[in-house]
């Protein structure tokens, strides 16, 4: 659990950060981590021990932690005592062991601990809370890292978000942990971590919340002591270039870090750290350039530590030049006024009624002030940051969380002042939480429901935070209050009116024998004594006016706006952030004191914690060596003592710390006797039935009170344990019918498919033979006409051959009769005659087919030109225009486009460049104006509706089919599926890496591709890249309701997260108009030019009625049965926020099915809008993309009268 680096515990989160830095590749799946289960050794319990003494707890503890188990449970509450060494049971393998385990079911772990804070936020819906305490040294933050550790890898996904959860904390600890005396990495500030889960309980982001870092370390160190970790990790692991420009030497050179003789932790690489450090905070979406900003200011405490002053006269001046020079090297690196912040350095600034006196400040009040500044410039830096951390992870929409506090432990030093006392305050809180939780609230209850019960005495540490937090009478802090507002009080006044209120009038204050200024509480943990000079300013937690002036007018813009008011809730370089200050009870606008603020914060966290289901971890320090294998028995009985480790092992063991309502055992447990009926409506007596079927005894086992049933701890895990049992036996036979259901419907699919196929085999066989024959009848048939149509034809030629001989025997007759009457010759001039008259035809017949053959057709030809006469033009033929193929729109930057969309509303917007040396990623945001409802990015690839689907990858690695250019993410959309709520959706592209931006990237772009056809519809280019790191690329909006239009904007951001856009997109979301609300009367319309898509029908009649859209509101109307000229003659009235109304003519079929018909868009402009009995034309669907649908052309009579709200 732990290394030997100091207290600190080992954590390995290699297996969770790396693996997200990792590309992914495809790999065989490794094999799964072998467990070797802990031995049983000692009493993993300690309410079931027999020796109910603090001996036999530290004997048991002591057997444990000599072989290596380090966790016991008291309960539910786990006993952690630090090993001070690497223990290999953190792996991924563990846990997966842990995980879906109850608490109880295996050997006592961290993880079990988180186990059951997940599982019951996941079963119980509430909010869960893990109190870490103990003193410091113990390893509370390393307690704190393995809960957080095992919830990102618990839910088995990988992404930046539990990444980012992980990396939070060495951000944490470079800026707010130090060594001290008993830890070489102790948390000198507080902090309570929200871990936010959404609705399917995945990790959505984180919220730290931070308390009273100690700004005095800044200052100085007691020795053996180091200040905070940054300081060295400049000094001692930067590179030299940055030392230089951060102006720095060794650490050993300077005041704040080389004074206590500790530079040096054997177990920290400084360089490491740093460049760990740095890999974190861009992480964040802090850049190099704010990073160095951080830095300088870290390096400008370090070299205002190094300032001194001398007296010259009245006035105060620098020591010496190193001084000077100290001072010119923080006001270069802060760009600070150097004359200014010297003069504001050693003078005080009085107002007076009239007018301002500047006084001079003694050499000692120089230094204190200069101090005073450094603590105000590290301790607002500190701030900030924690705030840009929660801004990057903070999840404005969870289900639920699991917080982990991690406060400082009980402290108690040689010198003991204001900041020990605060950090002992919180854990006397925080021992009063415990005290209530453990003690009081249980035995209350038990006297409420009647239970027979003893009751324990335990310590009440309640009077001490009455002497610490009392207002009436007055507390510690109420006087110390009083005193650092009164403008004559001083440290001696203060001390005296503690002594006056409390001296041997309460018992857990004592005023010292010898000192004079200082004063003793009595805490839960040991009496501490206080010193109390310098209290009066600390708790005033201000610097003065005028050197606050001063810093506020740095020429660097981030710093001035970052030590302006409220600039440390800012979260980029050029924001601006609102003045916030707290105010005091009184409520007359002044600030509160330090300790008025730690008050509040504690109480709220008290109360925030009293609505959670708290979980407690006792972290122990085994000794004060920060060895390991070292345990001393009387340091650890000290620490189980003032924890009440006794009396919390005795409630646990004769209590009932399990307890459910009647209704709820019944209902839960029913399940393991199902035979015990509920006896009509009486829970209290069917749960007397059920406890004595399932065999238990009162009291040992359990006790029936008034409302509830309260168990044992072993009865409850053992009825747990039976109750899954039953729930796995009733499961595992809803699976078997389940499965039995599903093989049976795919049986009953085959069998009704092979009948199918059989009788189409029939039915295909028996054609099959049916066409052969009929093939081959046909053919005999063909064969037996020819041969009657061919006996046919010989006869005609033959009886054609007889006809021509009979024609040439009568033509020969008559010749020669003629040749006998007319003589021979002139018969044979006639033949020659007759002849050439018959070749004369022939040859006019051959010319008038020529002429036909040439086109002449008979019509009149036209005249020859005249000598010196041009012949007219030809009138040139009109060639058919073909149809050009569907191009894409260009569009400019800033135009809007309507989006034409087919039947099913499928459209793909891609997103492409050049230049993929980062990679790139793309998001959708979703909106209904400016309220965030939604996002779809590459982690979380589809949006709730199901309508946007993220399909794209890393850049260049998808390739979209049979489109020419490549696009690197592909964003699906159905905006007829799309929810009704949102209205505009905005796409960003973002360089997902922490060191790239679109100076890279070239030839950017944006185009919508209709997902049917794989058409590009339009298409507009980027400008080539900048220093951004995202581009806020297009905005699909909106226009009526079923109407959408692409808007391109193509304008530069920042920010590699999907959460960051969200605040930066907001100019380009439309202003949610007012509510309005209108009463719409659809008279009648005028239907024409009726159409079918489809090819085969014939009618014409429509079963129209009307659809008014307005905002997400919506009416129909009555249908109106087989009419083109329908009188619809309704009246409805719609509600929403918008200026477009928006009128769809529809067309019901059978089966309750509805086909869109037309729409027209009414735009209501102005107040009172007032529409009587006008004509709208309708605007038909694009034609080319409704297949198989009815189009129309008409108008509709509509009154549209807006109505007050």
């Amino acid at each position: 659990m732990s290394d030997k680096r100091g207290s600190r515990m080992y954590l390995d989160t290699s297996e969770v950060s790396q693996e997200a830095d990792k590309k992914k590749e495809k790999k065989k799946r490794p094999e799964p981590e072998k467990i070797t289960p802990f031995k049983k050794i000692g009493y993993e319990d300690m309410t079931k021990m027999e020796d109910m003494d603090l001996d036999g707890v530290l004997a048991n503890l002591k057997e444990r932690y000599e072989n290596e188990l380090i966790y016991t449970y008291t309960s539910s509450i786990l006993v952690a005592i630090n090993p001070f060494k690497r223990l290999p049971i953190y792996s991924r393998g563990w846990v997966k062991h842990y995980k879906g385990k109850r608490l109880g079911l295996l050997s006592p772990h961290i993880f079990a601990v988180a186990e059951q804070t997940y599982n019951q936020m996941c079963e119980t819906g509430q909010n869960q809370s893990v109190l870490v305490s103990g003193e410091s040294g113990a390893g509370k933050t390393e307690s704190t890292k393995l809960i957080l550790q095992f919830l990102a890898a618990r839910t088995d996904r990988e992404s930046n978000v539990e990444n980012m959860v992980l990396e939070s904390i060495p951000v944490l600890e470079a800026f707010g942990n130090a060594k001290t005396g008993r830890n070489d990495n102790s948390s000198r500030f507080g902090k309570f971590i929200e871990i936010q889960f959404d609705t399917d309980r995945y990790i959505c982001g984180s919220k730290i919340t931070q308390y009273l870092l100690e700004k005095s370390r800044i200052i100085t160190q007691a020795k053996g002591e180091r200040n905070y970790h940054i300081f060295y990790q400049l000094t001692e692991g930067a590179e030299q270039s940055m030392k230089d420009t951060l102006l720095l030497k060794g650490a050993k050179d300077y005041n704040y870090t080389g004074k206590t003789g500790c530079i040096k932790i054997k177990s920290m690489d400084e360089p490491e750290e740093l460049q760990m450090l740095i890999k974190a905070m861009k992480l964040f979406d802090i850049g190099e350039v704010m990073q160095m900003t951080v830095f300088k200011i870290v390096a400008a405490c370090i070299h205002l530590g190094q300032a001194s002053f001398k007296a010259d006269g009245e006035v105060s001046i620098h020591a010496n030049d190193s001084s000077k020079k100290a001072q010119e090297n923080a006001c270069s690196l802060l760009e600070f006024d150097n004359e200014g912040i010297f003069y504001a350095l050693t003078h005080k600034k009085i107002k007076m009624r009239t007018e301002i006196i500047n006084t001079p400040l003694t050499p000692q009040q120089a230094k204190d002030q200069t101090d005073a500044m450094v603590k105000y410039l590290y301790s607002t830096m500190f701030e900030w940051l924690v705030n840009k951390l929660n801004q990057c992870t903070y999840a404005d929409i969870s289900e639920s969380f699991i917080g982990v506090l991690d406060i400082f432990g009980f402290e108690l030093f040689e010198h003991n002042s204001f900041e020990q006392f605060l950090i002992n305050y919180a854990n006397e809180k925080l021992q009063n939480f415990f005290n209530h939780h453990i003690f009081k609230l249980e035995q209350v209850e038990y006297e409420r429901e009647g239970i027979d019960w003893t009751a324990i005495d335990f310590v009440d540490n309640q009077p001490c935070l009455d002497l610490i937090e009392s207002r009436r009478p007055p507390g510690i802090i109420a006087i110390l209050d009083e005193e650092t507002k009164f403008p004559r009080a001083t440290d001696e006044t203060f001390i005296a009116k503690l002594h006056s209120n409390f001296e041997k009038k309460h018992d857990y204050y004592e005023k010292p024998r010898l000192a004079r200024d200082k004063f003793i509480v009595k805490h839960y943990a040991g009496a501490v004594e206080y010193e109390t000079p310098g209290w009066r300013d600390k708790n005033k937690d201000q610097l003065p006016e005028n050197l606050v002036e001063m810093v506020r007018k740095s020429a660097n813009k981030f710093i001035a706006i970052l030590y302006a008011p409220g600039g440390t809730e800012m979260t980029g370089e050029e924001e601006d952030a609102p003045a916030v200050e707290e105010e005091d009870d009184s409520g007359k606008g002044s600030k509160l004191t330090l300790g008025g603020q730690f008050k509040n914060s504690l109480t709220t966290l008290m109360d925030m914690l009293m609505t959670t289901t708290p979980y407690f971890i006792r972290c122990v320090k085994p000794n004060m060596d920060k060895v390991p294998e070292k345990f001393d028995s009387e340091l650890i009985y000290n620490q189980l003592l003032y924890a009440g480790m006794l009396e919390t092992i005795r409630i646990r063991r004769m209590g009932y710390p399990i307890r459910y309502i009647h209704e709820d055992f019944w209902k839960r447990y029913r399940v393991i006797c199902p035979e015990v009926d509920l006896t009509k409506g009486d829970y209290a007596k069917s749960c007397t039935a059920l406890l004595k079927a399932l065999g238990l005894n009162s009291p040992g086992d359990f006790q029936l009170g008034k409302t509830k049933v309260f168990l044992k701890q072993n009865i409850a895990n053992d009825l747990e344990d039976k109750r899954n049992l039953a729930l796995t036996d009733i499961i595992l036979k809803m699976q078997t019918w389940w499965r039995m259901m599903g093989l049976r419907v795919r049986f009953v699919e085959k069998q009704q498919g092979s009948r199918q196929i059989q009788t189409w085999w029939r039915f295909a066989n028996k054609r099959g033979k049916f066409v052969t024959q009929r093939k081959k009848a046909l053919l005999i048939q063909r064969w037996w006409r020819m041969l009657g149509a061919r006996k046919e034809l010989l006869a005609m030629i033959e009886k054609k051959r007889k006809e021509e001989e009979e024609r040439k025997r009568k033509e020969e007759e008559a010749r020669k009769k003629r040749i006998k009457e007319k003589g021979e010759a002139a018969v044979l001039e006639e033949e020659a005659k007759a002849a050439e008259e018959k070749a004369a035809a022939d040859a006019e017949e051959i010319a008038k087919f020529k002429a036909l053959a040439e086109g002449d057709f008979g019509e009149s030809k036209e005249e020859a030109p005249a000598d010196g006469e041009e012949a007219a033009p030809k009138p040139e033929k009109k060639k058919k225009k073909k149809k050009e193929r569907h191009q894409s729109i260009m569009m400019k930057k800033g135009e809007a486009l309507e989006i034409p969309i087919n039947v099913d509303g499928r459209i793909t917007l891609g997103l492409g460049w050049k230049g993929g040396q980062w990679d790139m990623d793309a998001s959708c945001l979703a909106f209904r104006f400016k309220q965030h409802r939604d996002d779809v990015y590459y982690y979380k690839p589809r949006s709730k509706d199901g309508a946007v689907i993220h399909r794209g990858g890393y850049a260049g690695l998808i390739r979209v089919p049979n489109v020419a250019d490549q696009d690197a993410e592909q964003i699906d959309l159905n905006l007829q599926k799309i929810s009704p709520k949102t209205n505009t959706l905005i796409f960003v592209v973002t360089v997902f890496s922490p060191e790239g931006n679109f100076s890279s990237v070239e030839d950017a772009y944006c185009r919508i591709i209709d997902s049917s056809t794989q058409l590009e519809y339009c298409r507009y280019t980027l400008d080539k890249g900048g220093d951004e790191t995202a581009r806020i690329m297009c905005k699909l909006f909106r226009y009526g309701f079923s109407k959408w239009r692409l808007q391109a904007i193509g304008e530069p951001s920042e920010g590699r997260l999907y959460k960051h856009m969200i605040p930066r997109v907001e100019p380009f979301l439309d202003i949610k108009p007012k509510k309005r609300k209108f009463r719409v009367r659809v008279h009648r319309g005028k239907l024409t030019d009726i159409k079918r898509m489809y090819k085969g029908s014939k009618t014409t009649s429509l079963n129209t009625f009307c659809e008014i859209r307005f905002d997400i509101d919506k009416a129909k109307t009555k249908v109106v049965k087989r009419s083109l000229n329908p009188q619809w003659r309704s009246t409805k009235e719609v509600t929403g926020h918008g200026h477009i109304l928006e009128v769809n003519v529809m067309h019901r079929i059978r089966f309750g099915k509805e086909i869109f018909l037309g729409r027209c868009l009414i735009p209501l402009e102005g107040d009172n809008v007032q529409i009587k009995d006008q004509w709208f034309r309708l605007e038909q669907r694009d034609k080319s993309k409704a297949r198989n649908q009815t189009a129309v052309t008409g108008d509709v009579k509509l009154t549209i009268q807006e109505l007050l709200i």
